[in-house]
């Protein structure tokens, strides 16, 4: 691909890197309020999270969860918004850093008594945060309301803080007798809070959950979540699709709705939607002078498949501040550049998958050579049509071996694949589910038209333009390339300790060779032991880190608290420092 001219756009700008974090958990309120905008289904979302019943908030990472949650609590907060509303008491509670006390269910038989006190008391603690913020929301009508419900809590904001935190660092040394959380007993101090603020019920706003726990602790946290619903407290959570375990008792459509907030590249107004996002984050002039470019601003946005993180993050890898100039290179190659890097970042959460969920490792590694598959299909599917007669879609039979489903459902917890809807072919050849393939990644393989020069043009209109009719469908036996599924997916388990034997499935407690005692392994532990290359750094960065620095693991990194070390290595200062800091927190969850 190639284009002839090429504009770079300069402008003053303060050395606010802010504009570009992309996370809504590490955006202040203020900001937060100010930059967010409306997703197309907001209203609707909200009053499903803010009313009664459970909820769970389902999307790949970077498609808006937490920022439609953030909105549903600032909302409840404030007495100035509608009545569903501001009749809500809400508890925000992320659970990014869960899978730091995922160890205790290696080394203590109360394991799962623990992890549910852990989430007892998280609540406990948000419940706290709540109260703080709708006295500052509201300091005349809530004065005082803040005090007069410590007095009527049973614990107090420090010994519930201390508690959590020897929980996560000491639960050996607790006693199960002491300061004990139950769900009734959380529910009463929840409605002695609703008592002195003057609301109906209590919204859970559980961030974070399922995706950041391993899969034994998803099990105990959806029982925990079956049993804390009551007439007056409703939970809500955010969860991933492809990676969520859910306990026995546990039933999707009975026990919580699903509400899906991935945007489709296809909605009416998508591209608008993006330059509204990119408004509300830069000057008005700047701005304006991007969107004259509509070519490359239209490629990058649909590039993002619909999630407004990679947006930013495209749009980022367009940006230079040279001692308060800021450029934007507005041309084919760099978006070509950003696109590219958006869709290794992209695979790399995807990849991340074998070191959460060690066990599926196999399926993660053979599922990138069936991604390739599927994009080189359509590549010859789309070679030698119009533009206006291009597809995104794949079609796979729905009776696919379940191995090839769960491949899918990882594809879709990365964000590689949305799935579109089914369409049935008739008695002979079933029943297909169809999913789109991410735009970016059909991009960077010039998959649409498939010739060796293509133009902006050509390839706005193969983005923009969708015919239901036209997709690609694929055989399961053409993916696997005739082989048997649990040939090609073999489960990846730890072998015996003492012989080196492989275990024979995942639930044997001794070793079939020699008799010895099977030990699992922390996901934690495992997770924070890898090296800092694995994380989005350039190989360089990586050097000077390990030259400069003692860090050489996740686990450095995280221990490294206040940065002390990471701000050793030049050209790391305070920005950089966090947000190496926070890929290593993303890394673990």
């Amino acid at each position: 691909m190639s284009i002839s001219n090429e504009e770079q756009l300069a402008f003053p700008m303060d050395d606010d890197v802010n504009v570009f974090i992309e996370q809504a958990e590490y955006i202040d309120e203020k900001e937060f309020l100010k930059w967010s905008i409306e997703h197309p289904d907001e209203k609707k979302i909200i009053k499903k999270l803010s009313s009664g019943g459970a909820k769970l908030l389902v999307g790949p990472r970077g498609c808006g969860k937490t920022t439609i949650m953030l909105k549903t609590y600032y909302g409840s907060l404030s007495t100035l918004d509608s009545t569903e509303l501001k009749d809500s008491f809400p508890i925000y509670v992320n659970f990014k850093s869960a899978l730091r006390v995922e160890p205790m269910y290696k080394a203590n038989v109360n394991a799962n008594f623990w992890f549910n006190q852990w989430l007892l008391y998280k609540v406990y603690q948000g419940l706290y945060k709540t109260a703080e913020d709708v006295e500052n929301y509201d300091a005349v009508k809530y004065k005082g309301k803040l005090k007069e419900l410590e007095s009527t809590l049973t614990y107090s904001k420090a010994y519930v803080n201390k508690y959590l935190s020897n929980i996560e660092h000491r639960f050996s040394e607790l006693s199960s007798e002491e300061s004990i959380l139950s769900t009734s007993i959380l529910e009463e101090e929840i409605s002695k809070a609703l008592n002195v603020f003057n609301k109906q019920h209590c919204v859970l706003l559980l961030d974070d959950a399922a995706h950041a726990f391993s899969p034994e602790q998803q099990k105990d946290f959806f029982e925990f979540f079956r049993n804390v619903k009551s007439k007056r407290i409703s939970p809500k959570a955010a969860i991933y699709p492809g990676v969520t375990t859910y306990s026995a008792n546990f039933h999707v459509g009975h026990d919580a709705e699903e509400i899906n907030v991935w945007l489709s590249v296809e909605t009416v107004g998508y591209v608008e939607f993006m330059y509204t996002l990119l408004s509300k984050r830069l000057p008005t002039d700047i701005y304006q002078s991007l969107i004259k470019k509509k070519e490359i601003m239209e490629v990058i946005a649909y590039a993002s498949f619909g999630l407004p993180r990679s947006f930013l993050n495209m749009v980022r890898e367009l940006y230079k501040n040279d001692n308060g100039i800021v450029e934007y290179k507005l041309n084919k190659r760099d978006m070509m550049s950003a696109i590219k890097k958006n869709v290794k970042q992209t695979v790399g959460i995807y990849q991340s998958l074998q070191y959460q969920l060690p066990t599926y490792s196999k399926f993660i590694t053979k599922g990138e050579e069936i991604f390739r598959y599927l994009v080189n299909s359509l590549k010859e599917y789309n070679k030698g049509k119009d533009a206006d007669k291009q597809t995104v879609v794949v079609g796979i039979s729905k009776d696919a071996p379940v191995e090839v489903k769960r491949v899918i459902s990882f594809y879709q917890y990365a964000g590689l694949v949305k799935p579109v809807s089914e369409i049935s072919k008739g008695v002979q050849e079933g029943i297909y589910e169809l999913f789109s393939i991410h735009y970016g990644m059909l991009i960077e393989n010039n998959a649409f038209i498939a010739k060796k020069s293509i133009s902006m043009e050509e390839l706005r209109v193969a983005l923009k333009i969708r015919n239901t009719q036209y997709y690609k469908k694929v055989s399961a036996t053409s993916l696997l390339n005739g082989q048997d599924p649990q040939v090609v997916f073999p489960l990846s388990l730890p072998p015996c300790q003492q012989c080196k034997t492989p275990r024979l499935n995942e639930n044997a407690k001794f070793c079939h060779e020699c008799g010895s005692m099977l030990k699992s392994s922390s996901i934690f532990e495992a997770l924070i032991a890898n090296d800092i290359d694995k994380l989005p750094l350039t190989p360089n960065r990586v050097k000077n880190i390990k030259e400069q620095s003692s860090i050489r693991t996740i686990r450095d990194i995280l221990m490294d608290i206040d940065n002390t070390e990471l701000r050793k290595v030049k050209q790391i200062g305070e920005v950089w420092a966090e947000k190496i800091f926070s890929y290593a927190e993303e890394f673990i969850v």
